[in-house]
């Protein structure tokens, strides 16, 4: 538990409408919004215990929290899953505990009533497939088992924008909401200047590392590779093993494929 402490940061966004909830008197709304935010990150960072992801810091937002992570992008899939479905299922689980004690009569309405607003609106807005959120996080791996690493990402990263855009114009008299909105233009932005470091950081791995699937697809260049296949590259009338197609490209020994 210390350790995920030392992790937690907090946006500045989220300290303007702490500050703006604690100035006004809505001290049950902060901790409540806040307490939901923590158990939902708390079911990511088990998740990344359980599957060895080394966890660098745990950034609050006022919508949610991102978990920054040192580790291979090469992951299993449905491990990848595991961990963006798992904070979603933690809060559903904590605010399951919080109905059963309300139906106790140990909870107030009044008290409950939060809970319950904050816990669906923080719940439908994760699921939406915007960068940094889960839903984002779990369309990109759908989409990565039927497309190329490349294209998933690119598709991913279209509809982050456009659903931006919807969420813009739905809110666009909130302050709150254009807060968040900024935030999450500022990630998207972030994740599209990052593109090209995470394609090359994919197929560097693919390199460096031994990786066994059981599915191979036969491609013509790496931009067409897929996370959860082997490869077999096509260059002309040649069949050539994805290791060396890459250790002509990473490798000392020069060679006549297309490093396209």
């Amino acid at each position: 538990m210390k350790n995920i402490l030392n992790k937690i940061e907090f946006h500045s966004t989220y300290l303007f409408i702490a500050l703006g909830f604690a100035l006004t008197g809505y001290f049950y709304n902060l901790i409540i919004f806040t307490s939901l935010i923590l158990v939902h990150e708390f079911g990511h960072y088990l998740m990344c215990i359980k599957y060895n992801v080394q966890v660098k810091k745990l950034i609050i937002y006022p919508y949610g929290g991102l978990i920054k992570t040192d580790d291979l992008i090469n992951r299993n899939i449905d491990e990848e899953l595991l961990i963006a479905i798992m904070g979603i299922f933690f809060q559903t689980v904590y605010y399951t505990i919080i109905l059963i004690l309300y139906k106790c009569n140990y909870i107030r309405d009044y008290i409950f009533n939060i809970y319950t607003m904050y816990h669906y609106s923080m719940l439908i807005f994760n699921i939406l497939p915007v960068y940094p959120l889960d839903g984002f996080k779990i369309f990109n791996l759908i989409l990565s088992k039927i497309f190329s690493f490349n294209l998933s990402n690119y598709i991913s990263l279209f509809i982050s924008f456009f659903m931006i855009i919807i969420i813009f114009m739905k809110g666009i008299n909130n302050y709150s909401y254009m807060l968040i909105i900024f935030v999450l233009i500022e990630n998207t932005y972030k994740y599209y200047k990052e593109l090209k470091f995470l394609y090359n950081k994919f197929i560097l791995e693919r390199y460096l590392y031994k990786y066994n699937y059981n599915k191979i697809k036969i491609i013509k260049n790496k931009k067409e590779m897929y996370k959860n296949k082997m490869h077999i590259f096509k260059i002309g009338n040649k069949y050539i093993k994805e290791k060396d197609y890459l250790k002509n490209i990473y490798g000392k020994t020069k060679g006549i494929l297309d490093k396209n």
